[in-house]
């Protein structure tokens, strides 16, 4: 699946880089000359996932073809009762400990106290029809991600000159760093007033690197340390520039 993945992607590229429009049709003309040469938009979907993402997107000459820089930030900290250290991530689950030594399971509590990050994504999108409306865009993403969570694991310790470990409930943090390959298709009404509207889908393979004895964050396709396709979709607001 992956191998096809990266298949679809170089196509895309190829696509993209020997397909380009060069008629001297007075219709692909007029559509290049009114069409802005920047665009900056805002995703306001990302919201829902704790993130906040700007794309910036500049016209390469009078061909059909754009670069597209993301950058995105993300941010959450949960309420107090949340960062209650009786709450913690255990094995695919979450389990609540009282003061009767006694475990339940416990599945409504997020893993996290706090979460912080950013990222950025490079895409090459170029317009399939002479009106500059229907797109494609293929490029690369990287993630970093810390998440401060209550958790087990072993503690050192110094007590009367001598080191020991133990193996404790403790406020930790665990690193993810993920790259991604996009592959994107989409619909954007030409660019020649202020607004932009996008609407957009694709296919994503992410790979997540973090800590394997921390909890890996992997439980479905919007978990920060997912490994595998994810689906795409969203759309961009904003408007240009130029």
């Amino acid at each position: 699946m992956k191998r096809y993945f990266l298949l679809v992607i170089a196509f895309s590229f190829v696509l993209n880089v020997y397909g380009q429009d060069t008629s001297d049709d007075p219709l692909y003309k007029y559509y290049a000359s009114t069409q802005k040469k920047f665009t900056l938009a805002f995703q306001p979907l990302q919201l829902f996932n704790w993130g906040l993402r700007f794309d910036f997107e500049m016209r390469l000459g009078n061909v059909p073809g754009w670069l597209q820089f993301g950058p995105s930030v993300y941010y959450k900290k949960n309420d107090d009762k949340n960062d209650d250290p009786r709450y913690f991530y255990e094995g695919n689950g979450y389990r609540y400990y009282n003061h009767f030594d006694d475990y339940h399971n416990f599945n409504l509590r997020a893993p996290f106290s706090k979460l912080l990050g950013g990222g950025f994504d490079v895409n090459y999108k170029y317009f399939l029809d002479v009106r500059r409306s229907f797109y494609n865009a293929a490029g690369l993403s990287f993630t970093r991600i810390n998440i401060d969570y209550w958790g087990m694991g072993w503690d050192n310790y110094v007590e009367d000159g001598l080191q020991y470990h133990a193996y404790a409930l403790d406020y930790r943090t665990q690193h993810i760093n993920r790259l991604g390959a996009n592959i994107i298709f989409g619909y954007q009404p030409p660019v020649r007033n202020t607004f932009l509207f996008d609407i957009f889908w694709g296919l994503a393979y992410r790979h997540s690197f973090s800590d394997d004895d921390k909890p890996s964050f992997n439980r479905t396709m919007l978990s920060y340390g997912r490994t595998g396709f994810v689906f795409l979709s969203g759309v961009r607001i904003g408007f240009g520039l130029k």
